[in-house]
């Protein structure tokens, strides 16, 4: 049973992604992306504009934290879409972090190829 619980919290850490390394998009199309996060802690998931790159080549929804089991404290997860707006490479930087903290506790890199 423990065995299987650890498989399932290492699943919802996970993007949404299906373990995909890169994102590859059309022009006009989306995908979810999707990280567990535990707002009770003090910590959220944004996205760090300043080290990411080719933002203007995509759109991107927030969609929020999804609070897990109804449990308080119990993590959930928070959700984007990311759309492609044109062709080119793009670098997400996520950071997982305290509004409070100078750094993040953790960061998620997300290539986006938007392939014609």
């Amino acid at each position: 049973m423990r065995r299987l619980l650890t498989a399932a919290a290492l699943l919802v850490a996970l993007p949404s992604l299906a373990l995909a390394e890169t994102l590859t998009l059309k022009p006009g199309a989306s995908a979810p992306f999707t990280l567990a996060e535990n707002p009770s802690t003090g910590f959220n998931w944004r996205i760090d504009e300043g080290a990411s790159a080719g933002l203007g080549l995509l759109e991107i929804s927030d969609g929020g934290h999804t609070p897990g089991a109804a449990m308080p404290g119990a993590p959930g997860t928070h959700q984007w879409t990311i759309r492609a707006l044109k062709p080119g490479k793009a670098t997400i930087v996520f950071a997982y972090q305290r509004p409070w903290e100078p750094a993040p506790a953790e960061t998620r890199r997300l290539p986006v190829i938007i392939s014609r």
